[in-house]
């Protein structure tokens, strides 16, 4: 993790402007270069708030939240009377462990004075306009006309101006200001003719894919491509291309049903999702659309916005290619979201996420070999939330880290008396790929083992292959640390799809768990035999062991015993139970052992 003293020294010395800002959006940092362009101080501990009007604010707080949940950014914003930059903001975690971002001015234009002045005095013009009119009246002809010519020209500058600030530089359409602009100007003249629109929110489907496979320039093409279909289209009224891969439509929809709009709206997915042909090569573009009707979801512009999103999301959920309307319930689906980001917030700030174990056991003895730590979360209002829900949301927020750090640290001081005493070999907790990637992570993690006296050598990490290969080197690093320091690898869901030979040679993995699909498919799939074979045999030849999960019959029992897995984990096991009750499963396993020896004695 970096701290605000490493930031400055590596980033004072760059001639461009470059700035951090902690997750509650407050400047943390800025260089010389950035405090020029800013024209401001004392900004350090305030806010956009400072500097901006409130839909700026919104604007950038929206880019910034991305970059705070792992995305980086790229976007073309306002950022003075009359200037505009291209900022590029790249996630990072700050030295108290919490999320933040630098941002990288990589260019900035600013309007000719003439212009600017014109918009900032455009106002006060135009309220001197009528006492101008009237005094004109009374001049002669010649001044008459040297002033109305002077207020054309005003106006035609004003234009210029207006149409710099409110249009997206590479697609041409307009940019958010634009779209906000487009919007409230629809809303208006349908409010006084009792009239309807649509409001619509595209998004591209995998658009990182196209960046990283056939480059920037194909990216940019595909973007542009798709903004001219949309502009090509008799019933839009206006495209913006809001930031990123996502656009905002607006088109009439006067007279027509719902249905007849989502049927309109998948011809026009089906005429802008064309593959796109650009230096020899095609790219098949497709995207998701949300969206929602004016006035009949609501009049209020930022619900509008809001449920368009909405419906964009629920559109992308589903699948590629979606188109999806605003439905009532995805409010309500979303007031439980932010009820639940509210409620996880708190949890990770007071330490609420508990931890539970789930045994796994040697394959041919049966007894209790290790336990992978699990996390559990209890909502004070909504009760027990799946796992799966509040770690996506955790990882949406920015805080797996955090609550990772929390249940590595219940699971050293609940299970250290087990490790002490034998009576289990090691615990095995989940690395997310943002833990695999942030900065200091196996040094964080080794002082944690070091607080409460664990042996690294009885601490099994486990990770999935895209933790390592959507990363940069700095999470190859991590885990060449944590290996070095003793701590056991293992490659979760193998065979899973994700996990190739160039994996396993790359990265020090010692465990092997195999994806619980292959054993509970092995009775309509038993060619699934041989392939599970062939991993045994590789783990071999690599020196590392095997886990089989998903155990949840006696047949898969005794068939991965068969197979030769060194060990089994799943329900048929056990579930994943609390201290207290495995603290029982282990003096009941000694028990029963003692027993054994007593007898064979």
């Amino acid at each position: 993790m970096l701290t605000s003293t490493e930031i400055k020294q590596m980033l004072d010395a760059l001639p461009l402007p470059v700035f951090a800002k902690a997750a509650d959006h407050s400047w943390i940092y800025g260089n010389q270069a950035f405090t020029d362009l800013i024209g401001l101080d004392d900004f350090i501990g305030r806010d956009d708030t400072s500097l901006f009007d409130e839909e700026q604010v919104d604007i950038f707080w929206r880019e910034d939240d991305l970059v705070f949940s792992g995305q980086a950014s790229t976007s073309f914003e306002e950022i003075g009377e009359g200037t505009f930059a291209l900022t590029r903001k790249f996630p990072i975690t700050l030295e108290d462990g919490k999320p933040g971002l630098i941002g990288l001015i990589i260019e900035s234009v600013a309007c000719p004075e003439d212009l600017r002045k014109t918009r900032s005095d455009y106002k006060s013009a135009q309220e001197k306009n009528n006492l101008l009119l009237s005094q004109l009246q009374n001049r002669a002809d010649g001044h008459a006309k040297h002033y109305e010519k002077r207020l054309r020209d005003l106006e035609r500058e004003r234009e210029t101006a207006q149409s710099l600030a409110q249009t997206d530089p590479m697609t041409k359409v307009g940019n958010r200001l634009g779209f906000q602009a487009d919007l409230q100007s629809l809303s208006k003249r349908f409010d006084e003719m009792s009239g309807s629109f649509t409001l619509v929110y595209i998004d591209l489907d995998d658009f990182k894919h196209i960046n990283d496979t056939f480059g920037h320039r194909m990216g940019d093409r595909v973007l542009c491509q798709v903004a001219e279909r949309l502009q090509s289209i008799d019933s839009i009224f206006s495209v913006s291309r809001l930031g990123g891969d996502e656009f905002a439509v607006l088109m009439e929809c006067a007279g027509q049903s719902t249905q007849q709009v989502e049927a309109q709206l998948q011809q026009i997915a089906d005429h802008i999702f064309r593959p796109v042909t650009e230096f020899r090569r095609e790219v098949d573009a497709s995207g998701s659309l949300g969206f929602t009707r004016y006035p009949f979801d609501t009049k209020n512009l930022s619900e509008l916005k809001h449920y368009a999103d909405l419906a964009l999301m629920k559109a992308k959920n589903a699948g590629k290619g979606g188109v999806r309307k605003f439905e009532t319930s995805d409010h309500s689906d979303d007031l439980r979201l932010r009820q639940l980001e509210a409620g996880l917030r708190t949890a990770i700030k007071e330490q609420g996420i508990a931890a539970v174990y789930q045994p796994i056991v040697e394959a041919r003895e049966g007894n209790i070999q290790g336990v992978e730590v699990l996390a559990r979360w209890t909502h004070p209002e909504l009760g027990s939330i799946a796992p799966d829900e509040f770690i996506f949301i955790a990882g949406r927020l920015g805080l797996l880290v955090h609550m990772d750090q929390i249940v590595l640290r219940r699971a050293c001081k609940e299970l250290a008396e087990f490790l002490e005493s034998g009576s289990i070999e090691y615990f095995s907790v989940n690395a997310s790929p943002s833990d695999v990637a942030s900065l200091g992570y196996a040094k964080n993690f080794l002082d944690t083992l070091r607080e409460f006296k664990i042996d690294p050598n009885s601490v099994l990490i486990e990770i999935i292959e895209t933790a390592v290969m959507d990363k940069s080197q700095t999470a190859r690093d991590n885990l060449a640390e944590l290996s070095v320091a003793g701590i056991k690898i293992a490659l979760d869901d193998f065979g899973s799809g994700y996990a190739n030979y160039r994996t396993l040679l790359d990265l020090p993995v010692n465990v092997l768990k195999v994806d619980r699909s292959l054993i509970n498919t092995i009775n309509v799939k038993p060619h699934l035999i041989d392939f599970l074979v062939s991993i045994l045999h590789m783990a071999y030849a690599l020196g590392a062991s095997t886990v089989c999960e998903g155990i949840e019959t006696e047949e898969e029992k005794t068939l991965a015993e068969t197979l030769g897995f060194d060990a089994l984990q799943g329900f048929l096991i056990s579930r994943p139970i609390s201290i207290g009750r495995l603290r029982k499963a282990i003096e009941r396993q000694e028990k029963d052992r003692a027993t054994i020896e007593r007898r064979r004695a």
